[in-house]
Parts: structure tokens; sequence; C-alpha cells
């Protein structure tokens, strides 16, 4: 189906308005993303804060300071480990738990998950001794150690790395019964589960934007859609209004219409409008009945159509009345027409044999308006009528219209 100008660009409107709205919601949706990657940090160090305040408030401080005199059995440090090795089944995130101590300045390991053999052989660590320093890295602050002896909990600036991989630590202070710092407790998180993390909502917001991108098009297809549906009948409805029933040729409404974009949309040096009547017509229902009347109505159309150029407008503009408007035609080519159609209709044996008579006017460019050459044209008619029907008759200067 041939959709007209307005409705395909009401189409494309709605189709581009729809992918506008999914582009601006898939920006609205991407864009913080990229400009919150700062915040995003934030939030992992935030949640390394608290794990690490929790982890310290599993970490008997008392039994702490009794690892420290150096005189600590196995079964001593065994039993201190234990709290360690729950903040893994807690926490498994956490990839490394340890406590230390500070001691001359310096930060001391005391206590790591990675003296259980089993622990460390999973996950490919090296147990500290006891009392082994500390090798400080560059992502650590200068004061990290003073605010950890202020009781502040200190977590790194950024990522760090080593040889078991790329971390994110977090530290809080010990205090045994007393209210003495004790020690320490950190917990790394290594890189790896947060971008497993992120990928992880990653993955659910670039679904969620999917979905929303899919609905968003489907609305505005839905949309269209029923634009589309809605425009449609109104064509058709309005095509059935320019169009004549029983012979198929545009009525009087649309033959207006295309007579109209016809004649201000060409610069052609001749226009030629043929009125034609049948002969008798109202006798032939009489004594024949309508229904051989609407035979021969049809019958007219068909010669019609056979007898036009290319691109020549024919109507019914009712009862027996019919019109052929000719662009670019002169007095010898809308002579050969109406021989044509006169020859045609002459050569109609069923449902009954008819004649018609043709009056033809011509225009030279748009002077005089379509009115006023159809005027004309009836004019000619009616001469072709009084010359004895079954011919036709070009309008001339000097005929006047009757009355």
């Amino acid at each position: 189906m041939r959709l007209a100008p307005l409705l395909r660009f009401r189409l494309r409107v709605m189709l581009a308005a729809a992918a506008a709205a999914a582009a601006l919601l898939l920006a609205l949706v991407l864009i913080p993303q990229v400009v919150a990657r700062d915040a995003r940090l934030e939030v992992l160090r935030r949640h390394v804060d608290q794990v690490a305040r929790l982890a310290a408030s599993h970490i008997d401080g008392d039994l702490h300071r009794a690892l420290l005199d150096g005189n600590a059995g196995e079964a001593l440090l065994a039993e201190a480990r234990r709290p360690l090795m729950r903040l893994h089944e807690t926490w498994p995130e956490a990839f490394y738990v340890y406590t230390m101590a500070i001691r001359d300045g310096r930060a001391h390991f005391v206590l790591d998950t990675a003296q259980e053999p089993d622990f460390a052989a999973r996950r490919g660590l090296r147990a500290s001794a006891y009392m082994e320093p500390f090798e400080q890295r560059a992502q650590y602050r200068d004061d990290w150690l003073e605010r950890l002896a202020a009781g502040e909990v200190y977590v790194t600036p950024g990522f760090q790395q080593d040889d078991y991989g790329t971390f994110l630590s977090g530290h809080a202070p010990l205090f045994d019964s007393a209210g003495r710092m004790s020690g320490f407790v950190g917990v790394d998180f290594a890189l790896d589960y947060f971008l497993a993390q992120e990928a992880r909502f990653r993955r659910i917001e670039y679904a969620s934007v999917s979905v929303t991108l899919l609905l968003s098009l489907l609305l505005g297809y839905a949309y269209a859609r029923r634009d589309y549906v809605q425009q449609t009948e109104l064509q058709r409805h309005y095509r059935r209004s320019m169009r004549d029933p029983l012979t198929g040729l545009p009525n009087r409404r649309g033959a207006m219409a295309a007579i109209n974009d016809a004649w201000y949309g060409t610069d052609a040096a001749a226009h030629a409008v043929l009125l034609v009547d049948v002969d008798h017509f109202k006798g032939i229902n009489d004594s024949q009945g309508h229904q051989v009347g609407d035979g021969i109505l049809r019958a007219l159309a068909g010669a019609l159509r056979g007898s036009v150029r290319p691109g020549d407008i024919t109507a019914r503009l009712g009862g027996d009345e019919f019109l052929i408007f000719a662009r670019d035609c002169d007095r010898g080519g809308a002579a050969q027409i109406a021989q044509r159609l006169l020859a045609a209709v002459r050569a109609v044996k069923k449902p009954a044999p008819f004649t018609v008579s043709v009056g033809c006017a011509m225009a030279r460019g748009l002077e005089g308006g379509f009115e006023l050459l159809y005027r004309q044209a009836d004019a000619a008619l009616y001469k072709a009528k009084n010359d004895g029907r079954d011919c036709f008759a070009v309008y001339e200067e000097e005929e006047e219209q009757p009355a």
C-alpha cells in the first residue's frame, strides 16, 4: 500500500523520536558511570573501612597483647588465628587477613591467615613470620601508623600491588580491656573481586539499559503502528469518498482534486476537457431497467479507460455524465481521444448498444481556469447533441452557453 507523503513523514518523525529518546536514556545511564569512577572507588573504600572495623570487633585485644611478649606457644597462636579464619568465611571477598603490632615506629606481623597451611596453599600465599617487619608500600601515607595509634581506621587511598596481586587494604586498631592499643588488624581485598562485582553490576546495568532501549523502541513502534493504522484507515475512507463505487472511476470530488493538482502542477502549453454524456440514457433506464443502465455506465467507464492517454484523468461526475481531463493536449489530440471513445462505445454490444455525445474545449496554459474550460466543454456537448448525437463537437469562441 502506497502511503501519502505526510504519513511517511509522520512515521519517520515518530521513529526518530523513539530512537532519540532511547539514545538520551542510554546517555543518562552511561554518562554518570564514567563521571562517577572516583565516587565508586570511595564506595569501595567505605566498604573496606566497615569490614576492618567489624574485624577488629571480633578479635580479643587482651589475647593479642598476650602474643606480644614473644613467649606464645603454637596452641595460643592457633587459638588467636581462629577469629581471623572466621572472617574469611564471613567476608569471602577478603583475600588476606592479618594482625600487626607497632614496634620502634614500624609495623610488624603478629598473626596472618597464611600461617594456616591449607589456606595458604589454596590462596598461594607465603606465611609471614612472627614479628616480621612489614615493608611499607608507596600507596601508604607516611602518617598511617600515627593515625592508627590515635584510634583511627586507615584505608589505603587506592589499590596497591605486590607479588600476590592488586589490593585495597583496610586497618583498624585493636584495644585491650584497659583501653590500650594492642596492635591492629589488616584486611586486604583483591582487585579481582571488585572487578568481578563491578562486572556483575555492569551486566545488570547493561541488561536494564538494553531492556529499557528495547521497550522505548517497542513503545515508539507501537505508537507509530497505531498512528499508521489510523492514518491508513482514514486514507482508505478518504479514497472511497473520492471514487464512484459503480464504475471505479474518480467521482466529482476526486476528479476536482486530481485536476487541481494537474492544472497547477504543470507548465503544459494547453489543456483539454472532454465531457461525455450517454445519449437517451433516461429512456434506456425506463425501458430496459436500471440494471442495464448500470451495465452501460460500467461499459462506458471501460471505454474511457481504453481511449485516453497515460496520465489523463477520467471521472464520473454523476448520473450519465463523464469527464476526461487531458494535459498538454491541443485541438487535434482532443479530437483523437473523442474519436477513439466514440469507436469504442459503438463496439459495445452488452448489456445493450448505446451511443455517447462528446463536448471538447481547450485552454492555453492556465488562462481562464478550469471552471471556464468546463463551461466551454459543456457548451460543446450541448452542440454535439443538437448535431444529432453519437458525435463530438469542439468549443468555438463565438459559441454561447445555453440558457
